[in-house]
């Protein structure tokens, strides 16, 4: 259990689609330059309200936590205390290295920027997440640190993830070509024959895990893909900082993307390092819903199913599909956050 002598701070970007100005300013940029349509959809940057419940989920299932961290352009929602000693707004202005990138559309710019943190008082370990993602159930601390090192999995797969391969699967959205540039970057100084047995061949992981992570390490000898739960993310500030360090020139690059691009790093770069070079504590979850976009309101209703089914589950993520119209949008986010408000109907200690 956790003995109170940590910091760990929760870390969210967020944004306000209802903003007038940041619409005009959204608008603006994207007609004076060539943006990646795919990746850039209406959809993209939909709000399913669902930040005041992320924030009660956060002081009601993770007690243990220091602050939670809002990145914002600089608008906040007007029922939050921005002044409450658990709050810290951090705004764009604040988080960029370099301010001409600004303004930015673009989360994977954000994530950037994350290494500048420190200097802005985040603490020395962090959970990152996004404002869709629920913390179900009560979570302690150890579930994200323990003999502080950031709890993750190194799970390999097996097929090569190349550029060339998603242009023949006609794969247009820029997610997956940003997860191939973060690997593929950090291969260039990842140690992984430093990788100790119980990384590689954890109990937790199952067989097929356990092949591929043989095969990556002893053949590959360097990472192809690896594997992913869309949960909170624990990291250290000292792996933020050695990746920029390493990797300045690059990360600035990917952070002048003000919309979403194919030429993007992710905030997953910093846990490939971790993974990578064996900064990690090993143990593999299989404790949340992250991986299911929601494309109609029976979606939203099975994920709620299982979640009622499964009391293992701990983290879900309720992010809507592109191919949710804009009339099913509306009806799931009304049937959401009814239900959250069932779930989470106490103000948390921030809220006005």
């Amino acid at each position: 259990m956790y003995n109170g002598d940590e910091k760990i701070d929760f870390v969210l970007p967020w944004v306000d689609p209802s903003d007038v100005e940041w619409q005009k300013r959204k608008e603006y940029f994207k007609n004076g330059g060539m943006v990646d349509v795919q990746s850039n959809s209406n959809a993209r940057y939909r709000d399913m309200k669902t930040l005041r419940y992320v924030l009660r989920s956060i002081e009601k299932n993770c007690s243990w936590y220091n602050k939670i961290i809002l990145i914002t352009e600089g608008h906040y929602p007007k029922w939050l205390n921005i002044n409450h000693h658990k709050i810290k707004l951090i705004t764009h202005e604040e988080l960029y290295f370099d301010k001409k990138h600004l303004p930015t559309f673009n989360c994977s710019s954000i994530e950037c920027n994350l290494p500048n943190l420190r200097t802005l008082g985040v603490s020395k370990k962090f959970i990152y997440l996004n404002d869709d993602t629920i913390i179900y159930r009560n979570v302690d601390i150890t579930r994200f640190f323990i003999k502080n090192l950031p709890v993750d999995f190194l799970c390999h797969t097996f097929i090569p993830r190349t550029r060339l391969l998603l242009r023949l699967m006609k794969v247009s959205d820029s997610w997956p070509y940003s997860l191939l540039h973060n690997v593929n970057l950090i291969n260039t100084k990842a140690n992984i024959s430093s990788l100790t047995y119980e990384q590689i061949y954890n109990s937790s992981y199952c067989l097929y895990d356990k092949v591929n992570n043989f095969i990556m390490k002893n053949i590959y000898r360097k990472a192809i893909s690896l594997q992913h739960w869309h949960h909170p993310q624990p990291y250290l500030m000292s792996t933020l900082e050695t990746v920029y360090k390493n990797f300045q020139k690059e990360i600035s690059l990917a952070s002048m993307n003000r919309f979403r691009d194919k030429s993007d790093l992710t905030q997953y770069i910093y846990r490939y390092w971790h993974l990578l070079n064996g900064e990690f504590y090993p143990m593999k979850y299989n404790d949340g819903i992250g991986d299911k976009n929601i494309a109609s309101l029976d979606d939203l209703t099975q994920i709620f199913r299982e979640l009622e089914n499964n009391k293992n589950l701990k983290f879900v993520c309720f992010n809507d599909s592109p191919e949710l119209s804009d009339e099913d949008f509306y009806l799931v986010k009304k049937e959401l956050i009814t239900k959250l408000e069932d779930l989470f109907p106490e103000k948390a200690s921030f809220e006005l």
